[in-house]
């Protein structure tokens, strides 16, 4: 395929045009220095870190070398944003991707090699097929290796430009500082058991990390076979950093496949999110919604309704299990909320014919008892979107009917019951994924979701959804977003209440 080309590369010491020729280049992966010195060079500003490592793999290699604090002019704006919207093509495009990764070394790239051979042996595809995470992570890890702990430490592993550049090219590698090299194939490959631990387990973290680092790292094997769902990417992407706020929103179009979209980094960040969604939306991509009801409507997103912003997504434990999917709702119309709103579209179910006082957890729960829901129904309503729906929860537990116990486990987490580190928890862990193990590491997370919220039932004659309390007056309205999940033959829908006289909008499983 052909690949928008950069402008420069960097060969013997030099600056060459590569934008108009065919010659093979390799991209470079790295992370800036955190205060980065600057030298004149070749007519422009460069950092002194990224010429050292054009020196350092050139001695390596004939081939050109891409870098971006080399090849694009940092103080060429409007050349930086032309070749800032090439980026995911300039990776695409290169012979090869090399990930500088200084924490690898020769132990490392023993231990990753050895990992990688135990997890084709037959014992561990027993130990898979019996939902034996322990014995996986030991087959993959050798336990809790210091190898593999000092390689996930790496700042490389936590920046959002990274992801993308990692996955966009299957001839990639990760390079030490003495050019130890490991197929990224290979890490990612032993990420999948240590994710699947991580989540599984009652520490707070794994080889020095959080499930959510597990989750984000893992998910990279996923977006090197195809175009990601916003909402997936979100999940993944956002839980990285960036200095500037603007590139959470650029860092991603590669693997969302959204690069019609042009990097303006003199945009308002609210402008820069909305766009994104906006633009995921006209493709029929909806899956952003998942995260809309994460939203603190606070000074820094005023207006922004139902548009995801990076900092709740980092401050999420984990992604819900259950698969949201983009579908088409018939009889739509479209609605744009607030000022740096977007456009959603939605069918009403009715006007909301009755609303709750305000509750606690558990009160709301006593509240949907009475009403006749049974236990399924109101932890899809509270926790389906959060954690995910009870059908899945059964499955990925290996039970049958969970959902009171589940309700029981929460509620007792919440009011003081019991307590997380209780020996009453089987397993504890944020996203379980075993069978036979973990039920109530669902109820731990749903013990966090409202932990400190007041909750409102509302209902109208097409729909139940409940919502955090909120503030103004005004008619409110049941929308069927174009969302939806496949539970045993039947679809579950994501309902969205409209407040129509004060803009606010609110999102639920139902």
């Amino acid at each position: 395929m052909t690949y928008a080309r950069p402008r420069n590369c960097i060969r013997d010491g030099m600056l060459v045009d590569s934008a108009s020729s065919a010659e093979p280049y390799i991209a470079i992966s790295y992370v800036w220095d955190t205060r980065p010195s600057f030298k004149e060079w070749e007519g422009r500003r460069v950092t002194e870190q990224a010429l050292h490592i054009a020196d350092r793999l050139s001695e390596f290699t004939s081939y050109a070398l891409w870098i971006d604090a080399i090849c694009i002019d940092q103080d060429n704006e409007p050349v930086k944003m032309v070749e800032l919207a090439k980026m995911a093509d300039i990776y695409r495009g290169a012979t090869a991707v090399l990930c500088l990764v200084p924490e690898i070394d020769q132990t490392t790239s023993r231990v990753v090699e050895h990992g990688t051979g135990m997890m084709d042996l037959d014992g561990f595809r027993a130990l898979e097929y019996a939902g034996d995470t322990h014995g996986m992570y030991m087959f993959a890890s050798q336990g809790s290796n210091k190898a593999l702990h000092k390689l996930f430490s790496s700042k490389w592993w936590t920046r959002a430009w990274t992801f993308q550049e990692a996955v966009l090219n299957h001839v990639t590698f990760l390079v030490g500082e003495k050019e130890e090299t490991i197929p990224i194939s290979d890490v990612l490959k032993i990420s999948h058991p240590i994710s699947r631990r991580a989540a599984t387990q009652k520490k707070d973290n794994l080889l020095g990390q959080l499930s959510s680092f597990w989750d984000s790292v893992h998910s990279m094997s996923d977006a090197m076979k195809v175009c990601m769902p916003l909402g997936t990417a979100i999940s993944s992407v956002w839980r990285r950093q960036s200095t500037v706020t603007h590139d959470m929103a650029y860092s991603l179009l590669g693997v969302c496949c959204l690069e019609t979209i042009t990097p303006d980094y003199r945009l308002p960040v609210e402008k820069v999110f909305a766009d994104l969604v906006e633009k995921a939306s006209s493709k029929g991509d909806f899956s952003w919604l998942r995260w809309s009801h994460l939203i603190d409507r606070d000074a820094t997103c005023e207006g922004m309704t139902m548009v995801p912003v990076p900092a709740t997504v980092l401050a999420t434990p984990a992604s819900a299990i259950t698969e949201w999917h983009s579908v088409e709702v018939s009889q739509m119309s479209v609605i744009r909320g607030g000022p740096v709103g977007v456009c959603i579209p939605h069918r009403s179910t009715g006007v909301v014919r009755w609303q709750s006082q305000p509750e606690d957890i558990k009160g709301i729960i006593n509240m949907l008892q009475k009403l006749s829901y049974g236990p399924e129904d109101i932890w899809n309503l509270l926790f389906g979107l959060h954690v995910g729906l009870a059908c899945d929860v059964d499955r990925a537990a290996g039970g049958s009917g969970l959902a009171q116990a589940l309700l029981n486990l929460a509620t007792g987490y919440i009011n003081g019951t019991f307590k997380l580190e209780d020996s009453v928890d089987d397993l504890v862990g944020e996203k379980p994924y075993t069978r036979g193990y973990g039920f109530t590491a669902y109820a731990s997370m749903a013990a966090k979701v409202w932990r400190n919220a007041q909750l409102v039932v509302m209902r109208s004659q097409g729909g139940t959804t409940v919502v955090p309390t909120h503030s103004g007056t005004g008619q409110a309205r049941l929308h069927r977003l174009p969302v939806e999940s496949y539970i045993e033959g039947r679809a579950c829908a994501l309902l969205c209440m409209i407040a129509q006289n004060f803009g606010l909008a609110q999102s639920e499983s139902w």
